[in-house]
């Protein structure tokens, strides 16, 4: 063995780079240059005198030195991230803190009871919850910035696993003083040409609305558009518009009366949760039990 000496870090790349089979996309993960993954990767191969990756055009694999190093990466980073989690926890004290980041229309409304139950049950963990949008926890699941992210309509990642969780209804929503408010139940027939209120595009359940829309035929005029479910549900609360939302994000509402829930005929219509963790990540016994006690698997 011989060359440079060899970093942490590059253990990582190296782990990334087989995860995307891309160096723009290990690049991207680690925020360094494309030049930055080849020149580690060849100092990787010059200390250990193998050729690691076979590199071709439109062609990416691994060769037997390869996968053997591959295996020492995982557990050289598993070893590392315990060890890290171990001299960040003070002397004499168990307390450990689980971060975690979820969507706003989830954490917001499903989460606080099931914090504060297993809060109850696990005095010397602190569950400390963020709220982003979909895309960035999943940039920082990647990037190990929080331990696991909760999300609406999980989508597939060579670097992230995915736990689904219990689906959420979505049902018609409209203000008291709206024309469709007394009815018991809403045909699709009656949303055509309706003034509609949505979550932006850049929102997965956005996209699951326009989805179901479009497979019933239905035409609405989209007036608003909102990131922020609070926003968009006091807008409703002015009564010239509807909405189609999860229903636990207008519990509230519906009790004071200021918003209106009603079941969709052609349902029961749901929207998928899921929690995402980087796949190569070292979970704590805590971390793992947190998500577990959310997924309602106790």
């Amino acid at each position: 063995m011989k060359g440079s000496r060899l970093h942490i870090d590059m253990f990582k790349v190296f782990q990334d780079l087989v995860a995307t089979k891309s160096f723009s996309g290990a690049a991207e993960i680690n925020f360094i240059t494309q030049s930055a993954v080849s020149q580690q990767i060849s100092v990787l191969e010059e200390y250990f005198g193998k050729t690691l990756i076979i590199r071709g055009k439109g062609k990416f694999a691994l060769t037997q030195e390869g996968e053997i190093f591959l295996k020492g990466c995982k557990q050289i980073l598993e070893t590392y991230q315990l060890t890290r989690d171990q001299m960040e926890t003070e002397p004499g004290v168990i307390a450990q803190t689980v971060n975690i980041e979820s969507v706003y229309s989830i954490g917001f409304y499903h989460l606080p009871p099931l914090i504060k139950s297993f809060m109850k049950k696990y005095k010397q963990t602190n569950l400390h919850i963020e709220y982003n949008r979909s895309d960035k926890i999943y940039t920082n699941v990647i990037h190990g910035l929080c331990d696991f992210g909760i999300v609406a309509y999980p989508w597939p990642h060579p670097l992230v696993d995915i736990q689904f969780t219990k689906n959420e209804n979505l049902v018609f929503v409209c203000s008291p003083k709206h024309k469709l408010s007394k009815k018991k139940k809403i045909s699709f027939n009656n949303l055509n040409n309706m003034n509609f209120i949505a979550f932006i595009k850049e929102i997965p359940t956005r996209g699951a609305i326009d989805t179901i829309l479009k497979k019933y035929n239905v035409y609405v005029k989209t007036v608003k558009e909102f990131d922020n479910v609070e926003t968009l549900k006091q807008t409703l609360e002015l009564g010239d518009s509807v909405s189609i939302l999860p229903e636990n994000t207008v519990q509230q509402e519906i009790k004071k009366k200021s918003l209106v829930s009603i079941p969709i005929m052609e349902g029961p219509f749901s929207r998928e949760t899921g929690i995402i963790t980087r796949k190569d990540r070292y979970l704590s016994k805590i971390t793992q039990k947190a998500i577990q006690w959310i997924a309602g698997k106790k």
